[in-house]
């Protein structure tokens, strides 16, 4: 069991890491010859809702709900199960954003193509151990 700072650090890791690019207003000042995405296409699409589509896929309504699930020794599986929502959606959409994210990191140089390929490799396991796991507030 991990103690609350923990859960916090730990907790939100993930779920802000789908939002890292929404949340941090980062704009690439170079294009590349991978065309990379552009910001618009990192900041989940949240224009037809007004929600995010990782919030969304958990049945809730905003960040806030998601971060006191998290608190409350949730894990986004058990949200999204609570919700009547299909959990391979949520850990799809998660890795789709990372893969996203990780193109950007290599197409501006800071990946090579070895840490690109192992990283792109490992996040599928990443994101559905993240989704499964639970925090206690111990």
């Amino acid at each position: 069991m991990m103690n609350i700072k923990q859960v916090i650090i730990v907790g939100t890791m993930a779920f802000v890491i789908t939002l890292g690019p929404s949340l941090s207003g980062y704009l690439s000042g170079t294009d590349t010859a991978l065309n990379q995405p552009k910001q618009t296409d990192l900041s989940n699409d949240t224009k037809e809702t007004g929600i995010d589509p990782v919030v969304e896929a958990l049945g809730l309504t905003d960040e806030e709900a998601v971060y006191e699930e998290l608190l409350e020794g949730h894990s986004l599986a058990d949200i999204a199960e609570a919700n009547h929502k299909d959990i391979s959606q949520i850990i799809e959409l998660q890795v789709s954003q990372l893969q996203e994210q990780l193109l950007v990191r290599f197409s501006e140089g800071n990946l090579t193509q070895e840490q690109y390929e192992q990283q792109v490799h490992e996040l599928p396991e990443i994101i559905t151990d993240s989704v499964h796991r639970q925090y206690a507030l111990s």
